[in-house]
């Protein structure tokens, strides 16, 4: 799942209403803690980090379990794979580089 794909779903899943946070359903918060592990996941291979052997994994099983985790992981693994990861984009004002994702389908369209 691309960063695209994990923003438009998570844009559907109400946030406030009339200006109150929502109450959302059991499904809704699963989706977002999912959502939320899955770009952890893409950070993680972006900068070549093991997402699974890394501290950044462990409130993620704690809240989805071990083995949702790792076909999440599985999932973005096999979307990285077609990506092309740009090294030093932009560096912040402490000299901090970050790196860059182009997912297969912002590949295609250009």
């Amino acid at each position: 799942m691309t960063d695209k794909q994990i923003e438009k779903i998570r844009n559907e899943i109400p946030r406030f209403e009339n200006g109150n946070p929502c109450n959302l359903t059991p499904e809704q918060k699963q989706l977002h803690k999912e959502l939320d592990c899955r770009n952890m996941i893409n950070s993680c291979l972006c900068y070549g980090t093991n997402f699974l052997e890394s501290h950044y994994s462990k409130p993620y099983i704690q809240e989805l379990g071990k083995e949702r985790v790792i076909e999440l992981y599985n999932e973005q693994k096999a979307d990285f794979d077609k990506a092309i990861v740009f090294h030093n984009v932009y560096e912040d004002s402490e000299g901090v580089t970050y790196n860059s994702i182009k997912w297969a389908d912002e590949i295609e369209m250009n």
